[in-house]
């Protein structure tokens, strides 16, 4: 039983495995962006990539803030190798885009339609802001 043992302590002290990937992110230095852990609510809005179809589901966060606004954190339908947030923020009765990206708005009725960096399509209730 011994002699086994040594023969497996050489075998081991003489094999080095050394991996590199290319692309990675050192995660001691990039921290993922996961979202709000605190949140006012959640669920899934109509959405979809490239044309407006809306015939996917996006789920969302969004935190109200005093004063009627809101920050909402959407998966976004255009980033598929990582998870990734298009967060927008309304303010003032105006929404932006924490990243500062171009977006089209219009409201018809109660149901707000944003178009983010012209890819990027959002659907959802005047709810989801006012809580209402």
């Amino acid at each position: 039983m011994q002699e086994t043992f040594r023969i497996a302590a050489r075998v081991v002290a003489a094999c080095v495995l050394a991996v590199s990937i290319a692309g990675c992110l050192d995660r001691d230095t990039v921290k993922p962006d996961i979202g709000p852990m605190t949140y006012d609510a959640s669920g899934t809005m109509p959405c979809s990539a490239g044309a407006p179809t809306f015939d996917q589901a996006c789920g969302w966060r969004v935190v109200r803030k005093p004063g009627g606004g809101a920050e909402i954190w959407i998966s976004n339908i255009a980033v598929r190798d990582r998870p990734d947030y298009r967060v927008l923020i309304f303010s003032q009765g105006e929404f932006s885009a924490r990243d500062g990206v171009p977006l089209r708005v219009t409201k018809d009725g109660d149901q707000w339609t944003i178009t983010a960096n012209g890819q990027e399509h959002y659907r959802f209730a005047d709810a989801l802001i006012t809580g209402g």
